[in-house]
């Protein structure tokens, strides 16, 4: 019960809408921009959060009263991000009136309901179709609630970047969108990319989308999971678990890689907990329930929130299936943990996977010894999608512990340096957090920001403060709780700082 109320209190309602075109064969795909924090560069549907307003406007012919807000909070977002107004009424207006009531939304000069009853407009519940509700994974430290819609856009509209939260907005069939995702590296939040193969299944020999139809898949494929996703495909190759672990805040959850689907290989089944190795446990077993070939289970680097599970994992398997996985990670890591862990293969830089996607088609996961973070940390390159596993040397949000004598600042800043000239290098995900569009603009963001503390110290240096003083002056307003963190990696700072100049 107490885990239910924490999960309803950190959850934030929200809507949108899977908008079809008047012919109903495409579907409305927006990039969101990729400077925005949450899920930047990702191509999604128009919504966003519910706001007080909402409440405030009826919706007609509602059958359902708790989709009211939901509802208007679909159209009004939709009309704030793409200029699109989804009301009944709305036939009368120009194309340069629509553009001037947005402007009075977007500046506030007028709120959308007295738009609406100014312009003798109305959202009729009719023109929407529940597709179900979704939850943002455990991993996000911004989590949603978001209910989904399905409609048809007026053929006298046409959808444009209203706002600078989007980069891109076009239609697109079922089929491009995911030929984008498979083959460009085009990023989605799973109920995109869900929504999308749901329409194209069921589709027969139509042509068009019936949009009652495909809201009935979606909230089916919801309803199979309560809408809590907590199993991410990234791309065709790599699914990324959540799983909850010891680990520092913010996070609280620590990502598992499955990478491969017929050939695969486990980075990081890293939760002590017995019901989240349960969960993991499950996700390999129905790979192997199918044919599917485990080459190993790889623990990323040393620290406690990346192992745990994997020889509850290697037991499981062997039990369920009488598979002998191996267990694999760095000779440095393996060395540290040899007390706790014993490691059956021992790989280094340069080490290739050699696995196969769901169609059987075989690519290479390399393999890259980056430390920094800690000595033996292994990322993972898939050249083929451009896609880094950065585990722990980047984050999608905040930064990284650089903790001596394990972490080492001039490691690090070489490994970033390494990983932004990754030939071909185009999204990563880290271990904690989603995934990443614009990998190259995160790293570098990364290496400016380590330069400017370094700066800052040299400036705190010059002036004769001392370690506790740089603290203060840094991270004065951090909580206790993180001072020791912070107080690491001025450690790790000044010992770059010294070995140069005595170098």
């Amino acid at each position: 019960m107490a885990e239910a109320e924490e999960l309803k209190e950190s959850l934030i309602d929200a809507a949108a809408l899977v908008i079809l075109d008047s012919e109903r064969r495409r579907v409305l795909l927006a990039q969101r921009n990729p400077k925005l924090k949450f899920l930047g560069g990702f191509h999604a549907f128009p919504g966003g959060k519910t706001e007080p307003g909402d409440l405030d406007i009826q919706v007609s012919n509602l059958s359902s009263p708790e989709d009211s807000a939901p509802i208007v909070c679909a159209v009004r977002e939709t009309f704030e991000e793409t200029g699109l107004l989804l009301v009944r009424g709305g036939d009368k207006l120009t194309k340069g009136q629509r553009a001037s009531l947005h402007d009075d939304l977007i500046s506030s000069r007028s709120t959308f309901k007295e738009i609406l009853d100014d312009w003798g407009l109305w959202i009729d519940a009719e023109d929407f179709h529940d597709a179900g509700m979704w939850i943002t994974p455990k991993f996000s430290q911004l989590r949603f609630k978001t209910r989904f819609f399905f409609t048809v856009c007026p053929s006298k509209q046409t959808p444009y970047e209203a706002i600078d939260e989007l980069c891109e907005c076009e239609f697109l069939t079922p089929e491009e969108a995911l030929r984008r995702w498979r083959e460009e590296g085009v990023l989605m939040s799973p109920p995109v990319y869900i929504s999308f193969e749901s329409s194209l299944s069921n589709r027969g020999d139509l042509n068009s989308i019936e949009p009652a139809i495909a809201a009935s898949n979606l909230k089916t494929e919801s309803k199979k999971i309560d809408g809590l996703i907590d199993d991410v495909k990234i791309n065709p190759h790599i699914r990324i678990i959540p799983l909850k672990t010891k680990t520092l805040p913010p996070a609280t959850h620590t990502n598992c890689f499955i990478v491969g689907n017929r050939r695969f290989v486990v980075i990081d089944a890293a939760s002590p907990y017995s019901d989240e190795q349960e969960r993991i446990n499950k996700k390999v077993g129905e790979l192997l329930d199918r044919g599917a070939e485990c080459v190993g289970i790889v623990t990323s680097h040393l620290h406690p929130d990346h192992f745990g599970g994997e020889q509850r994992l290697k037991a499981f398997v062997h039990e369920r299936h009488g598979k002998d996985i191996q267990l694999i990670t760095h000779p440095l890591t393996a060395g540290a943990l040899s007390e706790k862990v014993v490691f059956d293969q021992l790989i280094e830089d340069g080490f290739i996977f050699d696995l196969l996607d769901e169609n059987g088609d075989s690519f290479d996961l390399e393999v890259l010894h980056t430390p920094g973070h800690a000595k033996g940390h292994l990322c993972f390159y898939d050249k083929s999608k451009g896609f880094l596993i950065s585990c722990d040397n980047v984050l999608s949000s905040g930064t990284v512990v650089i903790a001596p004598p394990e972490g080492d600042m001039s490691e690090y800043l070489d490994t970033l340096k390494r990983l932004l000239n990754l030939p071909g290098l185009r999204s990563l995900c880290g271990s904690h957090g989603t995934g990443v569009f614009d990998a190259k603009a995160k790293i570098q963001q990364y290496i400016s920001h380590r330069l400017y503390r370094e700066s800052q110290i040299i400036s705190c240096l010059k002036n004769g403060k001392n370690e506790e003083q740089i603290l203060d002056t840094l991270y004065g307003g951090l909580s206790e709780e993180l001072r020791p963190l912070a107080r690491k990696t001025i450690e790790a700072h000044l010992a770059k700082i010294r070995r140069e100049q005595s170098a």
